[in-house]
This record gives C-alpha cells, structure tokens and sequence, in this order.
C-alpha cells in the first residue's frame, strides 16, 4: 500500500471515530449509578436543571438488558391535548409532564388503557433510563420490547411585571376645603381686630 492510499485509510477511520464519539457525546444521559440504591445516583446538570427535585422522587433502581433504570410513581393530575399531554404528581418531586404519541395505550391496574382516557388520581409506575431523558414503561415480560414516552420541557416560570397600584380613595376633599376656609375667615376676622385695636 502506498502512502497516498495510508494516508486516505487513515483519514477514513478518524472521520468514522469522529463521528461515533459525536453520536455518544450527543446523548443527553439522565444519571450515572454507582450501586443499586437510590442515594447511589448521581443525576445529570441538565437532569437537574429541568427537575430539581428528580432524585427524591426516585422508588428504587431496575436492571434490564444491561442498562439501568429509576423507578418512579405519579398521580395523573391532567389529561390535555387529546392524550398527548399528562401532567403527573411526583411522590417527592415537581410535576412532570409526559408527551405520549397520539393512541398511546398504558398500564393501569393490570389493564391497558388509552392515555386520553386516564383520569385524575389514577396511579402509573414508569422508569427512566440512564441514557435518555424519558419515561419507559417497561412490561413485565423479559422478551417484550421496552417502549418510551418523552417527557416534556418544564414549561418556563413567567414573570409578572409589578406595577405600582394607586392607593384607592377612600375620602372626599371637601372636608378639607371647609378646613381651608375656616382657616381663612379666621384669619381675616383677626387681621379685622388687630386693625381695630391698632386705630385707636
């Protein structure tokens, strides 16, 4: 091989581990664990930066086909968007939105169920994996596919401008009108006595 053709084969193969190392480094990991406790995850800066509160939230950690997950437990609090929209009450966290796709069916009680049809205070156990920032709802059959839900951007805290409320008027001016006037007949009546006095 001459050292035109190494000098191609090995641009070739830094062009392709550039490109891996991009795809891995492209992944949004959610945590890393050291062990098989909840106080052995460490979560992710862009984890916690959406979620603060993401590890109190956590019931306990899943091993399935080499990859670890986090367990979590939530309440429905709202069903919008036909489905495509369930905001979920933590135990121990914030609210967390989930963004399943249209026609997305979940476990309930042992039960599928359709997402729009999910109701206030229903209960539902998901998992999310170290490597994606989502919600998977993993079967109980070891063979049966892992399937994922997104889970949506908080929605951005909005800032509510403060104007200054005028204080409300709770009296009339008259009274101090009359006030003035009182002030100015009395005045005058003893400028009127001080002349009088003073012509003598």
């Amino acid at each position: 091989m001459n050292t035109r053709a190494k000098i191609i084969v090995a641009a070739a193969a830094l062009a392709a581990a550039a490109g891996v190392n991009a795809q891995s480094s492209s992944v949004d990991r959610s945590f890393t664990a050291s062990g098989d406790n909840c106080t052995q995850i460490t979560w992710s800066a862009e984890m916690l930066a959406k979620h603060p509160k993401i590890a109190s939230a956590c019931q306990e950690i899943l091993h399935r086909d080499g990859k670890t997950f986090v367990k979590f437990e939530g309440t429905v609090k709202k069903v919008a968007k036909g489905g495509t929209e369930v905001v979920m009450a933590m135990k121990g966290a914030d609210d967390l939105t989930l963004s399943p796709k249209p026609g997305r069916t979940v476990m309930v009680n042992g039960n599928k169920v359709p997402v729009k049809n999910l109701r206030p205070g229903d209960t539902l156990t998901f998992y999310v994996p170290e490597d994606r920032v989502v919600a998977a709802e993993i079967p109980p059959e070891p063979a049966a596919p892992v399937e994922y839900i997104p889970i949506a951007e908080p929605a951005p805290v909005e800032q509510v401008a403060q104007t200054e409320t005028p204080m409300p008027k709770t009296a009339s001016e008259w009274p101090l009108v009359a006030l003035l006037g009182a002030l100015a007949i009395g005045f005058a009546g003893v400028m009127r006595t001080r002349r009088a006095f003073g012509g003598r």
